[in-house]
Order: C-alpha cells, then structure tokens, then sequence
C-alpha cells in the first residue's frame, strides 16, 4: 500500500486540480479552500512539500504521478464504500474506479490518501478499521456524479453482530473477513444490475 499524508488544504487543492468541488462522502466545506485567491499560496505549500514541482516551461508544474492517480479514482468512482464507527465517531472512504481502489482517511488537520492493492486488502484495511470500534456501519454506494445514487448498508452491533436490510447479501451474522467481503462483493453486484 502506497499512502501520502497531507494537509487538508492540500487534498483540497489537488482536488480542486482535478476539476472536482468536493469528494463524494467527505465534507463539502473541506474543499472550500481551494479559490483563485488562495492560489498562490496553496501552489507554494505544495511545492515546498512536494506534491507540486516546477517544470521547465514558466507557470507550469509537474504533480507527484502517484499521488495524482490516486486522488483520480476518489474524484471520479464507479462506487464509494465507507466503514464507520459509531463507538468512536470515526470513519474511512474507499473510491472504486474498475480494479483501482483509493482509501482516504481524514483526521483533524490532515488527509492520508492510500493506493489500495485489492478488494481483499480493502476489507483487511476494514476489519482492522472497525475491530472493536462496534456500533458500526459498512455502507457500499453507487456513484454519480459528486452524489450517490444508491446504496446498501449492513450494521455491525455493540456484539459484533451483522445485519442489512437487503436480504441475500450476508451469508453470516458473525464479524468476519469472509461476511465483510461477501456484503461487498454481493452490494456491488447489485448495485451494477440494471434498474427494471
């Protein structure tokens, strides 16, 4: 897993480079730093920590490839899916885009933004996540646009007991790497099926 720490300002900014006002699931008033006005200052962090480098031409720049990447599934996904602890009001995103996966966590004063292998290390990153943070929640939504669409929800209890709503997606109710990918892999699916 490849992962960057930054201010949030800095993912604010990176962002708004991607032509995008918000990331869907995170709070739009994190982004609204990024303005003309706060341009050059903005473009000076990112230098200084080097997100952003001069290139040869004056007034243009290279991006750190990766980070960009990275930050290029969270801007356009086909699904978002946030694990959420209610137990200690925290929370992470992952951005799916086809086989590419982004995690973001944001903390008070930065955002660390992870390229994620596989769906497998995606509900590793979970399990460790949420294990012992119950109640809980894992909702899988579809994408469109900076909204979602639609989505599946399955609640983790102060047991450790799963449930959803939408019959056919748990083949458990216990806390397990194998319940957690089977609500993932089955909401996804679903989610893709056309509408009739």
């Amino acid at each position: 897993m490849k992962s960057f720490t930054l201010e949030i300002e800095e993912l604010a900014t990176l962002a708004g480079f991607l032509n995008a006002k918000k990331l869907v699931g995170l709070d739009a008033s994190l982004f609204s730093v990024f303005s003309e006005e706060n341009l050059p200052r903005l473009v000076a962090k990112l230098n200084e920590h080097g997100w952003l480098t001069p290139a040869e031409r004056p007034g243009t720049y290279h991006f750190n490839e990766d980070l960009m990447q990275a930050l290029a599934v969270a801007v356009a996904p086909e699904f978002a899916v946030l694990a959420r602890s209610e137990a200690q009001a925290k929370s992470i995103v992952f951005y799916l885009a086809g086989d590419e996966i982004t995690e973001i966590v944001i903390t008070a004063d930065r955002a660390v933004v992870a390229r994620i292998e596989s769906q497998d290390e995606m509900v590793a990153q979970i399990m460790a996540f949420l294990q012992g943070a119950w109640p809980g929640e894992i909702a899988v939504a579809r994408v469109k646009g900076e909204a979602f669409d639609a989505g599946r929800r399955a609640k983790i209890d102060a047991q450790g007991i799963m449930s959803t709503k939408t019959p056919g997606l748990l083949p458990g109710d216990t806390w397990s790497a194998e319940n957690v990918s089977a609500f993932l892999r089955g909401a996804m699916a679903e989610l893709r099926a056309p509408r009739g």
